[in-house]
């Protein structure tokens, strides 16, 4: 009797501006994860990190409501990607950090 074959999800790897520590993470869960990262950050000068959190979870439980996973270790790892890619920086501002989008992530 053959086995079937499981597709291979594809894969993004992840890496990290400051350690160059690189992971994999799914596509399927990257990809909804880094547009509501970038949907929440075209809102506004910038974001802490509890603030664009905040939004995130509000975007993907609307968007993939059976996601049990850990939605803010998510978004932290996705948003330093995105940070090591050039499309998302972070600035300090009366002594709290923000993150906002640069020229290349709008």
């Amino acid at each position: 009797m053959l086995a079937k074959k499981k597709l291979a999800a594809s894969k993004i790897t992840l890496t990290h501006p400051r350690t160059r520590r690189e992971s994999n993470i799914d596509e399927s869960i990257y990809n909804p994860f880094k547009a509501a990262i970038l949907q929440s950050l075209k809102t506004g000068k910038g974001k802490t990190f509890t603030e664009l959190t905040d939004d995130v979870v509000k975007i993907i439980r609307k968007k993939m409501p059976d996601f049990k996973k850990s939605i803010p270790w998510y978004t932290i790892s996705i948003l330093r990607d995105l940070e090591t890619r050039g499309v998302v920086e972070n600035f300090i501002e009366k002594g709290k950090k923000f993150n906002r989008l640069t020229a290349k992530g709008r």
